[in-house]
């Protein structure tokens, strides 16, 4: 981003060669990411650092407002909870900016309830900067926090800080319209590339967002779904303290906000997020964050319930939520979220050393599409992605006018039927083997492209 320049309204990828402006999201971490780039070097330990510094925020925002409403045992317990679920240990530690929205809508969340148990101005104010943060970095995610947040109220029952929170929300809401508005006047000025396969342009694309009714009535999506949120958030043992939460009656409160009632109104909002963003939940594991919050509240609950009801002789409690974390602390690399892709590890660094840093590459191997950043990041290239079966003459040649001057090809032996297409081969200038640890693991093949005539 420093090399390239820096420019948040206007944030670049590496797959959309020459003009590679695109917003997603406001670009906060990818921006603190640059600026200790600038300072310590570039090395992805930086985005880890930031990505946990939010995890940690996120959790001491939970604990704090479960503090508010639920013993401190339970408060702990709720903690201990979030920070062990294997979703959150996953996502927290890469280079994504799902944890700093988090962070933004538990600190929305808890200063606004503070706002209304306090009548306080103050705590308003910062849940609106919250609030229009995580609206700004991701907006949906705040929507699983209004059910909650409208409880709450209505267990506070005090009429008069309505317009207080009523504010908190809609300067939020604002925010994220302006954005959007600006996201897709941005993204509307990227070029007509539909040549490409899986080409669209970023302008509010609900079909992504949102997916089709259809999908919504395939019990094996929703199966899908359930299946992540037992094995990679909860496992079982934290699956019967939830349930234990959620049926072992009315929890011990510390305020007029029942937090039992708070976890499941809270869980209900996620499943109404769920059900917006369907298709979004359905391809990205990491959209089933939202989930981690509610959840670990109803385990730190029910944990303490048995703890507190079940004599001191029988200590179900404590030993189901210590399976829980074991097994919460071992689930991701059995889940096989720790395997690195050393084939295009090992490929990116020939590119990185054959092709120079100026020059437009089309990478291709046997997964790659129109949005696929695998290769060109790790060898910090910019270009295009294509799928070794896409790479055709016609869409090279537009290509080639568009400035590509290098096309890779990389293939492995598990894909065999997949090999670089014979109309390249007068422009091969390189053959080598992808290596790791000292075996080979695929083959990299390099063809600088002729100049397009002027």
């Amino acid at each position: 981003m420093m090399r390239r320049g820096f420019d948040v309204l206007h944030p670049r990828v590496c797959w959309l060669g020459p003009h590679g402006t695109l917003i997603f999201e406001f670009p906060l971490t990818e921006a603190m990411a640059a600026v200790l780039y600038k300072l310590g070097g570039v090395h992805l330990y930086w985005d880890r650092l930031i990505s946990v510094g939010f995890f940690v925020i996120a959790a001491f925002y939970l604990h704090r407002l479960v503090r508010r409403m639920a013993p401190p045992r339970a408060a702990w317990l709720a903690t201990l909870a979030y920070l062990a679920f294997p979703l959150g240990q996953v996502y927290s530690r890469s280079a994504q900016p799902d944890f700093a929205a988090t962070a933004f809508v538990h600190a929305f969340l808890f200063h606004a309830i503070a706002a209304a148990e306090g009548r306080s101005s103050a705590h308003a104010v910062l849940s609106a900067l919250a609030g229009s943060l995580a609206a700004l970095v991701k907006g949906p995610y705040l929507i699983a926090v209004l059910p909650p947040l409208a409880f709450g109220a209505l267990a506070i029952g005090d009429s008069g800080v309505m317009l207080l929170l009523l504010l908190t929300v809609a300067i939020p809401a604002g925010v994220f319209w302006v954005w959007r508005r600006w996201v897709d006047q941005v993204n509307a000025g990227a070029p007509d590339w539909s040549f490409l396969p899986g080409w669209y342009r970023e302008v509010n694309p609900t079909w992504w967002y949102f997916g089709t009714t259809e999908q919504r009535m395939q019990p094996g999506l929703w199966e899908t779904l359930g299946h992540r949120v037992l094995r990679h958030v909860l496992t079982v043992p934290g699956a019967i303290l939830a349930a234990a939460g959620v049926l072992a009656g009315r929890a011990r409160m510390q305020t007029r906000i029942d937090p039992r009632g708070f976890g499941v109104v809270w869980l209900a909002g996620v499943a109404v997020y769920v059900v917006i963003f369907f298709n979004l939940n359905v391809v990205h594991t990491y959209y089933q964050i939202p989930v981690l919050a509610p959840l670990a509240l109803l385990v730190g609950i029910g944990a303490d319930g048995a703890w507190a009801r079940l004599p001191r002789w029988l200590p179900i409690g404590p030993l189901v939520f210590v399976a829980f974390v074991v097994m919460a602390l071992l689930a991701p690399a059995q889940l096989g979220y720790y395997q690195p892709d050393w084939l295009r590890v090992e490929a990116a660094r020939e590119i990185a050393a054959h092709v120079p840093d100026q020059d437009l590459l089309v990478a291709c191997d046997h997964a790659s599409g129109y949005s696929d950043p695998r290769l060109l990041a790790r060898a910090d290239r910019v270009g295009w992605s294509l799928a070794v079966k896409d790479l055709t003459p016609g869409r090279l040649a537009k290509l080639r006018d568009l400035g590509a001057r290098w096309v890779v090809v990389v293939t492995d032996p598990g894909h065999p039927d997949l090999q670089a297409p014979a109309f390249l081969a007068a422009a091969r200038t390189l053959r080598v083997p992808v290596v790791h640890a000292g075996q080979p693991i695929g083959t990299l093949e390099l063809y600088r492209l002729t100049p397009a005539p002027r």
